[in-house]
């Protein structure tokens, strides 16, 4: 025999004892096994949620889900706004009645397990789920004096909420707070550049924005690349457009919204002792020059923005309502920006009636029936 053929049948020998051959293939890895990476940009994550609805006037009652007088929220509730079209769920939650005192603000455990179970109603049906600190402003009121009282309080509260979340894949979004404002003053509501008090609520604001992020972000996991809404001082767009109001520096890349909040025009939309009841062009006017200046600010700088909280109340005036709704929604699509309906629950009356769907008949309400048309038609 050859020794050239002598070692070709020892070559084959061997391979086929395994000797040299590739590694055995390890276990397919899972979700348990590997870490998940939100890949979208929030940009991207904006054009899937479309048009959002709040949950108003239920978690965001410090007494309690049905202290304010809407029923119990069940999965056929919000199942039924996704079959109506609407792929953000806003979750308003205030969190200071279901905490211990200072300084460890452990939520209750209760409570939170509920929020779960109404955040994974959303969830299962494919929406968006926006979850954030409400009605929480007299711990968190961004004044220099209490600052280090807001920063610990969020830095508390949003480290076990980031943590009991965990779970959640990139459509539950964290919103450090909601209208951060110094009650009782002049400029509670309204921005008064020459007034410092006002300016340095504003830097206080950029603070205690810093310190809800970074206590989401160390949490890790899924937190660790979250889409975060960032709230301005009283959510005022004013206040956004200052250059002292800073977006937070973000470990993540892309993954950060500006929240405004607009009922535009004010005496149409949310005055109540105004008897201004139709809308013209002028309003129209008014409503895309706001919107065009921040979408020159952000959204053209690749930060999206998420009007969070809109509507008009009824005036018993539908044909108005329906087209305020519709040339709002489309002028917000025109300028990249996501719109959420406030609803509160309330339909009649002389309060602020922002009351959409009708929770327990799990319709919309009769009397809102044009103020829904007209957001969804501002859609297309």
């Amino acid at each position: 025999m050859s020794v050239k053929k002598w070692l070709t049948i020892v070559l084959a020998c061997l391979l086929m004892a395994g000797c040299g051959a590739a590694p055995a293939e390890s276990p397919p890895t899972t979700e348990e096994t590997q870490p998940v990476y939100n890949t979208m940009t929030a940009e991207e994550a904006m054009q899937e949620m479309t048009i959002g609805w709040n949950l108003g006037n239920t978690f965001d009652a410090p007494e309690g889900e049905l202290s304010w007088g809407n029923p119990m929220t069940t999965k056929e509730m919000i199942q039924k706004l996704y079959d109506l079209g609407f792929r953000t769920l806003r979750i308003p939650i205030s969190w200071h009645r279901h905490v211990s005192p200072a300084p460890e603000y452990t939520i209750d455990e209760t409570f939170l397990e509920r929020i779960k179970t109404v955040v994974n109603y959303g969830l299962e049906t494919g929406m968006y789920v926006i979850i954030n600190s409400h009605h929480d402003n007299d711990i968190y009121m961004p004044t220099p004096a209490n600052q280090k009282q807001g920063e610990a309080y969020l830095s508390a509260i949003w480290t076990q909420i980031a943590t009991a979340f965990e779970y959640a894949d990139h459509h539950l979004i964290f919103q450090t707070m909601n209208e951060p404002r110094v009650v009782g003053t002049s400029y509670e509501w309204n921005i008064d550049t020459g007034n410092e008090d006002c300016l340095a609520a504003i830097e206080v604001v950029n603070v205690l924005n810093q310190a809800a992020l970074d206590a989401m972000r160390a949490t890790g996991g899924r937190n660790a690349d979250r889409f975060v809404i960032v709230s301005p001082y009283a959510g005022n767009h004013m206040a956004a457009m200052l250059d002292r109001f800073q977006m937070p520096q973000d470990s993540a890349e892309n993954k950060l919204i500006l929240s405004v909040h607009a009922y535009t025009p004010y005496n149409l939309c949310l005055n109540t002792h105004s008897e201004e009841a139709e809308f013209g062009m002028s309003h129209l006017t008014e409503i895309k020059g706001f919107m065009k200046k921040v979408n020159y600010r952000y959204v053209q700088k690749g930060i999206p923005v998420i009007i969070d909280e809109m509507g008009i109340i009824n005036k018993n005036n539908p044909e108005a309502r329906y087209a305020w709704a519709k040339a709002y929604v489309a002028a917000a699509k025109e300028y990249g920006m996501v719109c959420c309906w406030w609803d509160n629950g309330e339909v009649s009356g002389a309060g602020e009636n922002f009351g959409l769907l009708d929770r327990r008949r799990l319709q919309i309400d009769p009397a809102c029936q044009s103020v829904y048309e007209g957001l969804m038609a501002g859609l297309e």
